[in-house]
């Protein structure tokens, strides 16, 4: 009976040992077997971890942003302000090489007015040349058209008294004339307009009248016939006589 109780209780006992030992088999094998679960469960925890990494750098890294944006900017203005300083330069120089222009303009301007007006100038004095020449080639057409006889009269101051002029016609052609005097006071001329046929002559008389002693000349001009002869005074206002003037010298002694 004895025997029989512990033989049962070291049956009971490796019994107990045998499924004790089975069951610790057990909880090894089984970490081995699914090892993903935990690898699974420590996989979240490891990402938190990188996570708060991220976030514990991420203010150096704005910082870091932050200065590379000012030091961007920075440059960009820097850029900016020598584009705008060199755009001024240009600018400058422009106005500069403008404003030399407009001198440079101004100079040929005066240059080119004066070089205008010293032109003219010459060909004012070319002009009056021209007509000077003109002028003295007018005079040297002019023909002796007529010859006085005499050249000088001579009357008492203190008396009146009278004396012939004769003036005699040089050419072949029907002449006109006029007297003119220096003073209409002291002499008369009989007649003061008048005409000569062609190579004959015509007498003007002069008339003294009582003066102080001086000296007057009679100046004769004349022409080719034209128009009527009642008209002569109208006529040799409207003319220019072709013939040289004569002169007559008055003396009053």
């Amino acid at each position: 009976m004895l025997y029989e109780s512990i033989l049962f209780g070291s049956t009971l006992v490796m019994t107990s040992f045998i499924l004790m030992t089975g069951c610790s088999s057990k909880k090894k094998a089984a970490p081995s077997v699914a090892p993903s679960p935990q690898s699974a469960s420590k996989s979240p925890a490891a990402t938190p971890s990188v996570a708060k990494s991220t976030v514990s750098q991420s203010p150096a890294t704005e910082t870091k942003a932050t200065e590379t944006g000012e030091t961007k900017d920075t440059t960009n203005a820097e850029t900016k302000n020598e584009e705008t300083k060199g755009n001024d330069e240009e600018t400058n120089d422009k106005t500069e090489a403008k404003k030399d222009e407009t001198r440079q303009e101004t100079v040929r301007k005066d240059e080119d007015k004066k070089d205008d007006g010293e032109k003219k100038k010459e060909e004012d004095e070319k002009e009056n040349d021209k007509k000077e020449e003109n002028k003295n080639e007018g005079k040297k057409k002019k023909e002796d058209f007529i010859r006085a006889d005499p050249t000088e009269l001579s009357f008492e101051s203190a008396t009146t008294s009278q004396k012939k002029l004769r003036l005699k016609n040089l050419t072949s052609k029907k002449l006109m004339f006029k007297v003119k005097s220096t003073t209409t006071n002291t002499y008369l001329i009989n007649p003061v307009f008048g005409k000569i046929e062609p190579n004959n002559f015509a007498d003007v008389m002069i008339t003294h009248r009582p003066s102080g002693k001086r000296e007057d000349k009679l100046v004769i001009v004349s022409s080719e016939m034209l128009g009527k002869e009642l008209e002569m005074a109208k006529t040799f206002k409207q003319i220019k006589t072709t013939g040289n003037d004569v002169i007559v010298k008055l003396v009053s002694t």
